[in-house]
Formats: C-alpha cells, structure tokens, sequence
C-alpha cells in the first residue's frame, strides 16, 4: 500500500480539500494570535524583565487551562450537534472576540484581553476536535491515516506561518502594533467561519443520525459529569489505542519540561545582555526553533503513512520515543543553541508522528457515537500533560535555564516509556496498519437522570 496512491486519492477528495481548508485558515490564524500575545507578554518592557520560569509556565497555564479542562464536555457536545455548525460558530465567535482584544492588548497585562483571549483559545477545542471528529465522514477509511498525517501536519505548518509570520513583522520594527496582529487573525477566524458554512450541509460532518447521542444539552452535560467512567470504559476495552494515548500524555510533560528549559535558556543563559540589549538574537534564535519545529512536523507528515505501513504503528511508536531519549539526552551533554535547533527539528518529528498514530487509533477504535468524546479527552490529556510539565519545570529549572542534570532525567524517563511500551503494547497495536478494522458496537452509556 503506497502513501503516494493515498495522497493522489485525497487530493481528488473535494469534501476533504474543503475540510482542509477551513483548518488551514483556522490554525494560521492561531499562530498570528498566540505569537502577538506571547510577544506581548515575554518582550513588553512595560511588564519588566521576563527572567522566571514560573512566569513562563503560567502565561501558558493562563491561556491553555481552560482549554484543556473542557475536553470531555466538548466530546458532549460534538457528539449531539452539528460538527459543522459548532465549527462555524466557534470560528465566528472568535472573530468576535478579537475585535474587544485588539482594542485592549496595548495596555499590557489587561484582565479583559486575558478573559478574551482564554475564551478564544476554549472555543478552539470545539474547532480542532469537531475537524478531527469529522474526517471518517469525509475521507474513504483506507485513506484516514494518510488523511491525518496531511491535515494536523498541515495545520500544524499554517499555525507555524502564523507565528513567523508575527515575529518576522516584530523582528523587522515594521511598526506593526499587537493589536494589527490581532485583527488580522480575526479575519483568519471569520474566513475559515464562512468556509465551512458554505462547503458543508449541517449533517454532512456528523454525528450520523443513527449514531447521535441521545438527549438534550444540559442532559448530555450531567451524564457526562455523573458517567465519564463509562467513557473511559470504552476506551479500556480497546487497549491498543489507550496504551497510544498514555505514552503521548507522558511524552507531552516531558516535553513542557524541554520547553520551559529552551526558552529560560534562551531568554536567560544563551542571552548576552551588552552586545544584545533590544533581545534581537533571542528573537531570531526563537523564529528558527519555529521554523525547525515545523519543518520536524511535515518531515513526520511524510514519514509516518509510510513507517506505520512498513513497520506498523506499535514499533514506530517506539522508535520516536527511543529517538526522543537520545536526543535529549545529547542536549544534557552539550547546552547549546546549535543543539537545541537540531533537538526542536527531531523531538517534533517525533511529536507529531505519535500524534498522527494516535488521532487514527482513534479513528479506527472508537465508534463515531464516542469518537468526539474520545478525541475531546485524548486532547485534554494532551494539553494537561503539557501544563503539569511546565510547572514540573517551574519548581526545578534556574532562572538562567541550565540544567543538564533535569534533561538527563527527562532522558531517562523517556527510555523507561519507550521500554515499558514496548513490553505492554507487545499484544496490542495502536491500530491495524494493514486493514480497516471498524470498531465494534457497543451500547451506548445510559443518559436517563
């Protein structure tokens, strides 16, 4: 099974070209708003030296909290409305927001914008687990996984552009304010808003009508707070994609833990105050790390259709964990910038190669009835996982940001994940890589109250 006949077929795909679409607008969008609020925060000489690794972790931990803590009532909620009206209207409501941002950015540290811009980030979980609920409504099951690799890996560069995009402009003095940066992602929201408005019927994303979870709103909201276990329930009994799902979650807070060390490195240890006052090196060092990490994204793209088919999905799995060990454990023996370029371009590959394995785990594990439920709580562990490493790194990184002795550690649990998933996933595969395999039916958790 060649990876070159699947992307031939999706390109042919005008459902998926459409899908594709409205993602890419979206995700660029986000890297031109999430770039201007983080240079706002990190590189505003009104707000003082940014020097504290908890400073960074919690300008993280403001913005991505809430939009980690609703994953399993976003699943809910996908799973009893329309996807794509839920898309539209996420989009839209973003749009919104970012007019009230753009008129209150410039004053620093605003409770307003911070309240607007957690909002932002919040409605994006309906957007990225509605798109990722919706390919098997739009792309052939044979093609899903090569669907996957092509959309997040995609996405993942428009986000990338979006972010260059922002601090070339800041880079370059072109005189560019924050809150033009802003309305310009505004636009980026409304555009992707009216595309999958105009592209798709209602139904045409899911949930399919036999398959809807039953009930009202406020219901499928107290049944999921009184029976998540339910949820979960399903999810055990497909260990395959559970065991995928765990090593991602612990990958992802030992990766906070790498990147609150780079960027205290960088804004701290690699940053010689005299021959740099403005932080131009630190700015342009951080625009490569940028560009790195997604050229490691589309370099997973291409690799893993073709790994997953060659080697299946449970041994690639554990090559990019084992890959992930000895790269950071090389950063432990170096400490320097040039390493931490080549560390962002593998680590990403790595990244994003386990995401693709585990997004079409997933697919293929889970019925539709559960699938946004499913992605909405994979992605919660994903985004928790993250935020406990960066304060796991908060209470231990220097404010300088040398530390070999934690990359060393972090090293060394990323060995025991790849050894203790090697030996429990011995029998279970993330997904069969050779044959579609539909999950099998279940009843679905009672909603009665």
């Amino acid at each position: 099974m060649r990876t070159d006949g699947h992307v031939r077929s999706l390109a042919g795909n005008r459902r998926f070209r459409q899908l594709l679409a409205v993602r890419l607008t979206s995700q660029a969008a986000d890297g031109m708003f999430q770039a201007s609020l983080a240079l706002s925060v990190f590189f505003n000489p009104a707000l003082g030296e940014a020097s504290d690794p908890f400073r960074y972790a919690a300008a993280v931990a403001i913005l991505l909290g809430p939009y980690s803590l609703l994953g399993p009532y976003v699943g809910t909620v996908l799973d009893r409305f329309s996807r794509r009206n839920l898309i539209a209207g996420a989009n839209l409501a973003r749009a919104l927001l970012m007019i009230v941002i753009c008129l209150t950015l410039a004053t620093g540290f605003n409770w307003t914008w911070i309240l607007c811009a957690m909002l932002v980030l919040a409605a994006n979980r309906f957007v990225l687990a509605g798109l990722a609920a919706a390919h098997p409504q739009v792309v052939p099951a044979d093609d899903l996984v090569t669907a996957n690799s092509l959309a997040s890996t995609l996405g993942a560069l428009a986000y990338g552009l979006g972010l260059a995009t922002t601090g070339v402009a800041k880079l370059l003095d072109s005189g560019v304010s924050y809150s033009m940066l802003a309305f310009a992602a505004g636009c980026g929201y409304l555009v992707s808003a009216l595309l999958v408005g105009m592209s798709f019927r209602r139904s045409d994303l899911g949930p399919a009508e036999d398959e809807a979870a039953p009930g009202g709103l406020w219901r499928g909201i107290a049944a999921t707070t009184a029976g998540m276990w339910a949820g979960f329930k399903h999810l055990g009994r497909r260990r395959g994609p559970a065991l995928a799902m765990a090593v991602q979650g612990l990958h992802r807070f030992l990766y906070g833990i790498v990147f609150i060390i780079a960027i205290a490195l960088f804004m701290g240890f690699f940053w010689d105050v005299e021959s740099d006052p403005t932080r131009t090196t630190t700015i342009s060092w951080l625009l490569v790390l940028a560009v790195l990490g997604n050229v490691g994204v589309l370099a997973a793209a291409l690799a893993t259709p073709r790994a997953t088919r060659v080697w299946g999905p449970r041994n690639w799995v554990i090559v990019l964990m084992a890959l992930c060990a000895l790269v950071v454990a090389a950063l432990a023996g170096t400490m320097r910038p040039v390493m931490f370029a080549v560390a962002v371009l593998l680590v990403n590959i790595a990244s994003q190669g386990v995401k693709i394995t585990v997004d079409t785990a997933i697919q293929r594990g889970v019925e539709d009835a559960y699938r946004g439920r499913v992605f909405s709580v994979n992605d919660t562990v994903y985004n928790v996982g993250y935020l406990a490493g960066l304060f796991a790194a908060a209470l231990v990184v220097p404010a300088n940001g040398y530390a070999p002795g934690t990359l060393a550690v972090v090293a060394l649990a990323y060995g025991l994940i790849c050894v203790g998933y090697a030996y429990l996933a011995r029998d279970e595969a993330p997904y069969d890589s050779q044959a579609w395999s539909p999950a099998a039916p279940e009843p679905r958790p009672s909603t009665s109250t």
